[in-house]
């Protein structure tokens, strides 16, 4: 239970502090402009579900890919 309530658990995914919460900030800002609606328990449960760089890198190139297909759909 202490777990879940400070997210102890997450500490050592990162080499620091500032590096959880700079992939928090980035992860959270992906969602918020990709419309999908997430607390914040969800943000730190994605974290440690995918506590790497390139799965959001990967989420990016997936909305990039989708983003082009519906524009060039539109246009055709």
């Amino acid at each position: 239970m202490y777990d879940q309530l400070t997210n102890e658990s997450l500490k050592g995914l990162f080499k620091s502090n500032f590096e959880l919460t700079r992939y928090a900030i980035r992860l959270g800002r992906y969602y918020l402009r990709s419309g999908k609606e997430m607390g914040l328990q969800d943000v730190l449960d994605e974290i440690e579900d995918h506590p790497d760089e390139a799965y959001l890198d990967e989420l990016q190139e997936i909305d990039r890919k989708e983003r082009e297909e519906e524009s060039s759909s539109k246009s055709a």
